[in-house]
């Protein structure tokens, strides 16, 4: 899978500082930040210390002209750069990752950073997220200030992506009309969670699924499925039904492309305590029953494989990082880190992600493959050469000598006139490697 490296996204990103003060390259502070949340270190002094004790890998890998920097400029960097541009990054990233949406599920669901409230009364940031459940990555983020803007920031995020022939799922916090709209607007469906924030619509919808729609739906395959599972300690059965007609409701023509109700049941037990429970979508989709049984449960894939991971592996809500665009940005990295994490080359055995995390951490070599990451520092012995295979034999013969040879004198020359050579004989540069010259 083809993977843009990200010192070429974070490269567009504009810098807020005045060219006297630049003393480390945006990028490099951007680049120790990811990487630092990559091994699994959860803040500014955290990252500092990690680059510090790596200082000369560090420093082979980047151009770092004044040495690393240290915890406070990172801080001062991550807090005034433009948020709205690292997660123009991430998109990218996703984008190219997942290549299209096409059928695809994009869970959208909103987290609270509780870490980042202030006491002089900044409220905690809440983020809102979109999630590619096959891809298992983020397609993007926004930011809300509190979570009754959520209603709000859905609509923008939706503008941000591209969303065509998806289907994107949203809880009852998202049911709202323009969402709806925005959606279609997007050639994309929807299924949206119904609860007491659309009261007519809930009670309505709940009156349909009468005992006569139930039986009716039964005896149709498409409008009928059910299944059963026993896991962490409960046993559930889940019916779903499904109803197509929906001129009968009072506000249907207000639900831009609405095709279909569904009702979920579900009855199980619970540490041996009986639970049961009806809930009610909607949405735009006219497919089988088992395929809404499907989506309604893979839409809480943004909570286990996203939120849970934040808070569990990340640890951000724990995070004490105050300024609103340092908390934000560092958001954003821990979102990368994820979709990078998962893709990373596994061990001898499968890793889990903190297993991946860890290995980071130890070996910068790991690290370092795990970011698909050019090397950017300008190298001083290049040689060119071309790409037939006399050249190769001709450099290779340089490494075997500098390796083998033990006359210093006879390696000098040797290494003088097979570069003269490859030189002489190089039509036209197709490439670089680096070899020592003496």
């Amino acid at each position: 899978m083809d993977r843009p490296y990200i010192v070429v996204l974070f490269d567009e990103i504009e810098d807020p500082r005045v060219e006297r003060t630049r003393r480390h390259k945006l990028t490099d502070v951007l680049l120790i930040a990811l990487m630092g949340v990559v091994a699994g270190h959860k803040g500014w002094d955290q990252i500092a210390e990690f680059v510090k004790f790596r200082e000369e890998e560090f420093k082979g890998l980047l151009e770092l002209p004044n040495g690393t920097p240290s915890a406070d400029t990172i801080r001062r960097v991550m807090s005034a750069v433009d948020t709205q541009a690292i997660e123009q990054a991430l998109r990218l990233w996703a984008q190219a990752l997942c290549k299209s949406t096409e059928g695809k599920q994009v869970a959208i669901d909103g987290k609270t950073i509780r870490g980042s409230f202030d006491a002089s009364g900044q409220p905690a940031i809440h983020m809102v997220h979109a999630w590619v459940c096959e891809n298992e990555i983020l397609l993007g983020q926004h930011a809300a200030d509190v979570k009754s803007n959520e209603i709000t920031a859905i609509p923008e995020l939706i503008n941000l992506l591209d969303l065509r022939k998806s289907i994107v799922t949203i809880d009852a916090m998202g049911c709202q009309r323009k969402i709806a709209e925005a959606i279609i607007d997007k050639k994309a469906d929807y299924v949206f969670g119904v609860k007491g924030n659309q009261p007519t619509l809930h009670d309505e919808v709940l009156t349909a699924f009468d005992p006569k729609a139930l039986a009716n739906a039964r005896r149709t395959l498409n409008d009928f499925y059910e299944a059963a599972d026993k896991g962490h300690g409960r046993l559930e059965h889940r019916a779903v039904y499904c109803l197509r007609d929906v001129s009968w409701l009072a506000t249907s023509g207000e639900w831009k492309g609405l095709k279909t109700l569904v009702l979920v049941e579900s009855k199980g037990t619970r540490l041996g305590v009986p639970t049961s429970d009806r809930r009610v979508y909607i949405s735009s989709l006219d497919v089988p029953a088992e395929k809404f049984a499907s989506l309604i449960r893979n839409h809480w894939h943004v909570e286990n494989k996203l939120h849970w991971v934040l808070d569990v592996t990340f640890g951000e809500d724990r995070a004490r990082i105050k300024k609103k665009n340092g908390a934000q940005a560092l958001s954003a990295l821990r979102k990368l880190a994820i979709g990078i994490i998962k893709r990373a080359p596994e061990g001898k055995r499968p890793t889990s992600q903190i297993g991946k995390m860890r290995r980071a951490s130890w070996s910068f070599k790991v690290l370092v493959e795990a970011i698909p990451l050019r090397h950017r520092r300008p190298t001083q012995h290049l040689i060119p050469f071309s790409p037939d295979p006399p050249h190769h034999l001709i450099l290779i013969l340089i490494l075997f000598v500098d390796q083998a040879s033990s006359c210093a004198e006879h390696a000098s020359k040797m290494r003088t006139f097979a570069i003269k050579r490859c030189v002489r004989r190089s039509a036209r540069i197709s490439t670089s490697l680096k070899v020592p010259v003496a």
